[in-house]
């Protein structure tokens, strides 16, 4: 349904085009897809966020994060090398 409509104002797009009188220097086209960038970026990380937090509001599900996991790894592997030295 969402590719349907967005075939039809693609080709709306396509068959209905008038000339346009307007330019976009380097710069100002630089500057503003960096605002998209950073706008984009900050939606991602924000909503990821939310999700972590909604999903570590259910009942029963232990709070860990991957950073607690790769933390865990370290450990481990510095054990291991510790282990191996001695």
């Amino acid at each position: 349904m969402l590719v349907r409509v967005l075939l039809i104002c693609v080709g709306v797009l396509i068959v209905a085009q008038a000339p346009v009188y307007a330019y976009t220097d380097p710069g100002s086209g630089t500057l503003i897809l960096q605002m998209l960038l950073a706008a984009s970026f900050g939606v991602m990380f924000y909503l990821r966020r939310i999700i972590r937090w909604v999903r570590n509001l259910r009942p029963g599900r232990e709070e860990a994060t991957s950073a607690d996991a790769i933390d865990t790894e370290k450990e481990e592997e510095r054990k291991s090398i510790k282990e191996q030295v001695l």
